[in-house]
């Protein structure tokens, strides 16, 4: 059974990985803003804190709730020095000159409130969820589905599960009263203070936000760093930093978050790297 309790040591690792970073001195002082996809916000905010430890005349600055959209936006803006997005660049963003750098890999998981039984979850058992047709837990408590918008990343990776998960998420969309959160961090909110609550998340939200929730399996393998390199864990996530015209202070950020001790980091906030 994966548990709370060894995500939360595993976040704390990160913590002291990030609060132990060697320090050199810069010449001048910078600030690296950031912002987009929820999956990434709370990694970028620890890997920031160990940039600053090693660039401690440079800032970083990590904004909430952008969403992937909102950061290519802001960057386009020029608000932005750096945004953060769950896919990849697009031609027209190409053509329009942003520069996509993929930093890690992480798990698409299904997680649920603190006090649910912990699951291995199947193909079928997830379309049923999402159908309606498993409404309660094991020990006939209610189970409450948090969904995202549709259009959202998580949404579109469900319906990528199988047909039927794709059907099922539609006919959840379409059924009155139900919970829907806008944001990662949203998201993660409801599952933490919602009982029976049961949705999607990232491993690299849990790790790096330190969420207190039940994380289930999939047909038989825990969400991990170590099954995502083996590659039996079967749904993910790869994540990105865009850029354009990058001041240096953000070429230096983008450098770190590529060096053997941001490769650490990331690791221990779920992240598989190359």
């Amino acid at each position: 059974m994966q548990r709370v309790s060894g995500y939360k040591r595993l976040w704390r690792t990160a913590l002291s990985l990030c609060l132990g970073a060697s320090v050199c001195a810069h010449a001048s002082a910078a600030t690296v803003r950031i912002g987009g996809s929820g999956a990434a916000t709370g990694t970028m905010r620890l890997l920031g804190q160990a940039f600053e430890q090693r660039h401690p005349d440079h800032t970083v600055r990590v904004f909430d709730g952008l969403g992937t959209s909102g950061g290519i936006k802001a960057l386009r803006a020029k608000r932005l020095d750096i945004a953060v997005a769950s896919r990849d660049i697009e031609a027209a963003e190409k053509d329009s000159g942003l520069v996509a750098h993929r930093y890690g890999t992480s798990a698409f998981v299904f997680a649920s409130h603190p006090d649910t039984p912990f699951l291995s979850l199947t193909q079928e058992q997830i379309a049923g969820i999402y159908a309606n047709q498993l409404a309660t837990w094991p020990n006939g408590k209610p189970l409450r589905l948090v969904l995202t918008p549709r259009g959202d990343s998580d949404t579109e990776l469900l319906g990528r599960i199988s047909p039927e998960v794709r059907a099922a998420v539609d006919a959840a969309h379409a059924r009155k009263g139900m919970i829907v959160a806008m944001t990662d961090t949203a998201v993660a909110d409801q599952v933490e203070m919602t009982p029976g609550a049961f949705a999607t998340s990232t491993l690299s939200v849990i790790l790096s936000e330190g969420r207190h929730v039940t994380v289930h399996a999939v047909d038989g393998v825990v969400p991990s760093v170590d099954s995502l390199a083996r590659g039996s864990y079967p749904y993910v996530k790869d994540l990105y930093m865009f850029t354009r015209q990058p001041s240096d202070a953000a070429k230096q950020f983008l450098e770190f978050v590529s060096s053997a001790q941001g490769a650490e980091i990331l690791r221990a906030l779920g992240h598989k790297t190359d």
